[in-house]
């Protein structure tokens, strides 16, 4: 029947499409392959490579050439290569050798091997890659019921090192699951890498993946009142409140302000507030000046979104102080007339923020009496911010231009 026909022929596209993709990354990755081979030919022909080191590299290039030769013969059918149990055991016992020999170039290697596998992946197939690293353990936490492995490989001095490796617990923390893997022994590792974070100079690489980190474990709401105990909050405004007179990368300030968000979302940090009360007024002051200065417009939305979590009833008496509502109606009017739209991109950032205004700042018709304090529209709790997904809930893993600089340091 054609009926059966035409779900054939949609069936066989479909798997053409997921052949012609692994056909793709598996290209993209012996690229990758020739890109690492031609550093390492830079690195021997300046004296920088260790010569004992270099009969093993050369073997991991063979293994892993073979085994994207053999998916490009098999015409795409083996994706799952890349994330194998075969593939993740060898990667785990090369990092641990390497940490037990006190090898820093091999534990480098062995973790941007794994990354540059996550990055490979096509977004369908992402979830399963981190669930794949879970299960095999790769930071030793659910076998040694402690965070030792993983927390002395961030206690090493190395700027290269901390890279790689928060690079990777990115890649990790990106699902609910990962997160929970992380912390399933303590806080330590969520503790180490918010230290990391505040020893970093504004917008490098490794402050960008640590701000990925704490916004992907902000998720895990009892984990928001470690962030609160560290002054995450302040931190952040901070951060933002600095990029108002030198440049931070917008990474840091997008994620940065998702963070926040979701730090000002939690009823432990509500609560806190609510016993604060000039910590509270102080914030609410300094995010409404924040949003007259010129910010990235996702930073601006964030920004707006705080405001909101703070606009509650619970706080009247500080939102009354700041002269609240009068600043964010000052601030629509502003905005409308002064923001510029060069494009169609930022009419529809413009439209956007004013929606969300519109949305957040206007008052629920709960009451008839306006003298009554007001509420106003909020987010509910699966409403928060997920910046690491995309919008059909695939993952994102973060890659950045300026990374193969740092791997030199």
């Amino acid at each position: 029947p054609k009926a059966d026909r035409e779900k054939k022929a949609e069936k066989d596209l479909t798997e053409l499409g997921k052949k012609h993709n692994a056909v793709l990354q598996s290209a993209r990755q012996i690229f990758s392959i020739a890109i690492n081979c031609l550093q390492q030919l830079h690195n021997i022909k300046d004296g920088n490579s260790m010569g004992e080191n270099l009969g093993e590299t050369i073997e991991n290039y063979k293994v892993q050439l073979g085994k994207y030769h053999k998916i490009l013969l098999s015409e795409g059918a083996d994706r799952s290569e890349l994330f194998s149990e075969v593939v993740m055991m060898e990667h785990k016992k090369k990092l641990i050798n390497a940490k037990d020999e006190n090898n820093l170039e091999n534990i480098i290697e062995v973790l941007l091997s794994l990354r540059v596998n996550a990055l490979q992946i096509s977004p369908e197939l992402r979830k399963n890659l981190v669930y794949e690293l879970i299960r095999n353990d790769i930071f030793l936490i659910t076998a040694k019921k402690n965070n030792q492995f993983i927390l002395d490989l961030l206690a090493i001095s190395s700027n290269a090192l901390k890279h790689a490796l928060c690079a990777l617990i990115s890649v990790i923390a990106s699902t609910y699951k990962g997160v929970e893997y992380l912390v399933e022994n303590d806080h330590s590792v969520l503790q180490k890498i918010i230290d990391i974070l505040k020893e970093q100079e504004d917008g490098s690489v490794t402050q960008r993946f640590c701000v990925a980190i704490l916004q992907k474990m902000s998720i895990k709401e009892d984990l928001v009142e470690v962030l609160m105990k560290n002054k995450m909050s302040e931190w952040i405004v901070k951060l933002i409140e600095r990029s108002t007179s030198k440049e931070i990368h917008t990474f840091s300030l997008d994620f940065g302000s998702a963070l926040l968000a979701n730090i000002l979302h939690a009823n432990s940090t509500l609560d806190f507030l609510e016993k604060n009360a000039s910590v509270t007024k102080n914030m609410i002051e300094r995010m409404l000046a924040l949003i007259r200065e010129t910010i990235p417009t996702s930073v601006l939305m964030h920004v707006l979104i705080c405001l909101s979590y703070l606009s509650k009833e619970r706080f009247s008496p500080q939102v009354e102080q700041c002269h609240f509502v009068d600043k964010i109606s000052d601030f629509v009017e502003y905005f409308s007339q002064n923001h510029v739209s060069e494009n169609e991109n930022d009419e529809i950032d413009k439209r956007t923020v004013l929606d969300l205004c519109a949305h957040m700042f206007h008052p629920k018709d709960v009451v008839a009496d306006s003298s009554q304090s007001m509420e106003y529209n909020d987010m509910k709790f699966e409403d928060k911010i997920k910046e690491f997904e995309n919008e059909q809930g695939d993952l994102i893993f973060e890659c950045f231009p300026d990374e193969v600089s740092q791997y030199n340091q």
